[in-house]
This record gives C-alpha cells, structure tokens and sequence, in this order.
C-alpha cells in the first residue's frame, strides 16, 4: 500500500488551490461555494525529487454545526475517519484567524491522539503576514508549522519537501509501481442519480463513496487500485455529467465535465451508468459518442432494474428480452457493447462488470494472423463485391493485414479509398464481428491508397 498525507480543512482557507498547487494538476474542483468538495479525492503523488510516492488525501470540510443535516454528519464522520488512517495530517487553515470551527477541528485531532501534524497557514502573502501567521504556533504549541501563499505559490516546495523527509524518516518510503499495461483502466460514467455511488461501493468491497438517495452528492474523481479474479483494476470514478447547454461559464458543473471527459481518455474501458426505469437519454448518448471518438472499450449497465422488475404490469420472465430489443433499437450502431442489468444497492451483477472487463480486454489485446485475415477477405469479397459511388465504379481490394491491438486495426490496401461507399467498409466490419467476434471493443478500419495507376485513378 501507499501511505497517505490527508488535508483537513474549513471552508475559505482556498483548500482546492492549495490541493492543485501542490500536485500541479487540477483535480480539486475550485469555488467559493461552500460544499463544493464533498468526496475524499486521492491524488497518488509521486516526488522524483525526493524518491518517494504517497497519497495525498483531500477530506472533506467539516461542519459540526448542523447536527440535523444527515450529509454534513456524514461529511465529519468519514473525515474524521481519513484522519484515523492518514499516517500524516496537514491541517489548513488561514493566517490571521482562528475560528470556532478550528477549535472543532483541534479538539478532534486531540480526541483521535494524532500526533503526527503539520500546521499550513495560508494567504500569508508578505513578510508582515508571515510574523502575524507565527502566533497560531506559538498559541497551539505546533512544532512543525509553514505559512504559504497559494495565491502566490509560495513557500508551498518547502511543505512538500518536510513531508518527504517525514515519511522517509519514519520508514515509510514506499515506491510503488506505476500502472502498467496489466491494468485495467475502469472509468465510471453517469449522470445524476443513477445509483453510481453504489455500483463504486459494490465494485470496490469499500464504502469510500457516500451513497445518498438524492441527486448532485459527488463532484470530485476517485482513483481506485484493486484485484478481481487476480486480475489488476484502476477504478476511475468521473464526475457527473451535464448538458453542455444547461453549465454557465466559471460553473462547478463545468469542472465536472472537463474532469469527466479526461476520465474517458485516461480509460481503456468505460462503463456507462443509465436509468433503467428511465431508459436511456441524450446525455447517455453524449457520453458513449465521446467513448467511441476515442475508441474506447464499452460497457452499459443498465442499473436499478430491481425498479423495472416491481412495475405491476411487467412480465418478469420477458422484460429483460423486451429491454434488449429497445436499446438494439436505440443504439443499433452499437450491437458489439455488452450490456449488464444490475441492482446495485443488492450488489446485483455488479461483478459481471469487472468479468465483462477481462472478457473484453482479451478481445481488444486479440490478433489474427494475416493469412488467415486475407483468406476471410476473398470469401468477403467474393460474396458480396464493393460497389462504387459517384467518384468510381471499380474499387478493388487488394490485401489487408491486422497493424495494431488495443484497439484492433486493420489496414486494407485498396485502388482508392474514395471509391468506396461508406456502406462497405461497415460491411466489413460487420464481418469481421461475425468471425472474430473482437466484442466490446471499437474497431478501427483503414482504407489504404496503395498507389497512383493510371487505371486506378478514376
């Protein structure tokens, strides 16, 4: 395992730009909204300069003071949770104030006995804001203290380097090994009040998403390191997504969708997470186009078909065949992605996502032998020739041979490619599905110009 450094924090000390400062990525979303950041997100944070890698930890803000508010209570139990299993805290507050809600703060790290704390006063912007900041130690006796300026950037090196000599100091230099190709990369999709949060849970064997039955409860993306069937798994959980048309400019949602559509190209595989007693919407489409655009592998998990199955006039014994057809007939130009019915509060089919993963990465990582792929091709062709469009009546094919894996591609020499119906070369994908299957996984077709002839031109 790695070890962990957590940040916990009360609203208006700029917890996000400090988190983005120090990692140099955007993966804190950034607001003045108090309750922006409600899901732990977890940055593996690897320090070359230093020979060390940990996870740093950004909890969420803690807000004792409304005891009647079931998502705030949650909030301070799970933080107070991440401070129990950090092997270090830094705790971020302002320079000049030391409010009611730290002293909350305080007395919970007293209660819990960490020891192992640093003190970041941010906003410390000048020389005179440095002297004053140094009363917060002296007051609460903190031996390791850092007044910084992310507005700045400032003096924030200096808190990075005291934690790598930390952590090297007490053993706990851990290099791990970066994800290789024996990874599986799991992006989670989803729109609003889905039930994603517990498909994560279910995935994972971990409550480490809070589950709430109303909508917009998670922004931030978790990363997930875990083993299924010995099989290696990262589990990229994205923000939710919306309509591009509904996101102001300077929205937290816009955030979301960005960090969302960096999710689907970091992914090998993405899993998209419908509705089923909504059925599918333009949303969905949006996500699985912008999967496919990257050649993504594909999964539909058609979740809370519990719901489906108690509607009064439904015939359990027929209703999933009946459903299949409907999404065949909506998504006709998907008949290779594999499509799961889950109940994911039950943990219901949950792992048939991770089984269809392996499943799938076997026929993305597939090869065919060129004599066996050009042999296809004759039969291909013999039984249903290309037939030509406006710019020629005599396209010719004359061999094609498998250039690449993960995803599949396929090069076919031709004449011209533009003498070519567009129609074919779906034919021939289609083909190639019925003999060598490749499920679950675009295919890229490339029609390649073998040269200028003077009877080929035309």
């Amino acid at each position: 395992m790695l070890w962990k450094v957590t940040i916990v924090w009360r609203p208006n000390v700029w917890k996000s730009s400090f988190f983005n400062m120090y990692t140099g990525h955007k993966i804190a979303i950034v607001a003045d909204e108090p309750g922006t950041t409600r899901d732990i997100s977890e940055f593996e944070y690897r320090d070359d300069e230093n020979n060390i890698t940990y996870i740093l930890s950004d909890s969420w803000w803690m807000d004792f003071s409304s005891k009647d508010d079931e998502i705030a209570k949650d909030i301070v139990d799970r933080t107070e949770k991440a401070i129990e299993e950090s092997d270090l805290l830094i705790w971020l507050l302002e320079y000049d104030r030391f409010t009611e809600l730290d002293e909350r703060i305080l007395r919970s790290i007293k209660e819990k006995k960490v020891k192992d704390v640093i003190l970041v006063a941010n906003k410390a912007d000048n020389e005179n804001k440095i002297m004053e900041s140094y009363s917060l130690a002296w007051t609460w006796w903190f031996k390791e203290f850092f007044p910084v300026s992310v507005s700045h950037n400032r003096w924030i090196y200096e808190v990075k380097k005291y934690v790598a000599r930390f952590l090297t100091e007490k053993w706990l230099n851990y290099m791990e090994e970066e994800v290789d190709d024996t990874y599986i990369k799991l992006a989670v999709i989803w729109r609003p009040n889905v039930g994603k949060s517990s498909i994560i849970n279910a995935l994972v064997w971990k409550d480490r998403v809070m589950v709430k039955d109303m909508a917009w409860t998670t922004r931030d993306s978790i990363d997930t390191k875990f083993k299924f069937n010995d099989q290696n798994f990262v589990l990229i959980d994205t923000a939710w997504i919306r309509r591009l048309s509904k996101i102001w400019t300077r929205n937290i949602e816009n955030w979301s969708v960005m960090r969302t559509e960096r999710a689907i190209t970091r992914a090998d595989i993405v899993a998209v997470v419908i509705d089923a007693y909504e059925a599918v919407v333009q949303q969905d489409f949006s996500v699985i186009s912008r999967a496919i655009e990257e050649h993504k592998w594909l999964i539909i998990v058609m979740n809370k078909w519990d719901k489906v199955l108690e509607k009064p006039w439904v015939d359990k014994d027929k209703i999933m065949d009946k459903y299949l057809w409907y999404l065949q007939q909506k998504m006709d130009f998907l008949p290779w992605v594999s499509i799961i019915f889950t109940t994911a509060t039950d943990w219901k089919r949950v792992n048939e996502i991770l089984e269809s993963a392996i499943w799938i990465m076997a026929e993305r990582k597939k090869r065919v032998k060129t004599s066996i792929f050009n042999e296809f091709i004759e039969q291909v062709v013999h039984k249903h020739a290309p037939s030509g469009n406006k710019v020629s009546h005599s396209p010719k094919i004359y061999y094609w041979s498998q250039v690449d894996v993960n995803p599949p591609k396929f090069v076919i020499t031709v004449n011209n490619p533009a003498h070519f119906h567009f129609s074919y070369k779906r034919y021939l994908e289609n083909r190639i599905r019925d003999t060598f299957w490749f499920f679950g996984t675009p295919i890229i077709l490339e029609l390649k110009w073998r040269g200028k002839h003077k009877d080929e031109v035309k």
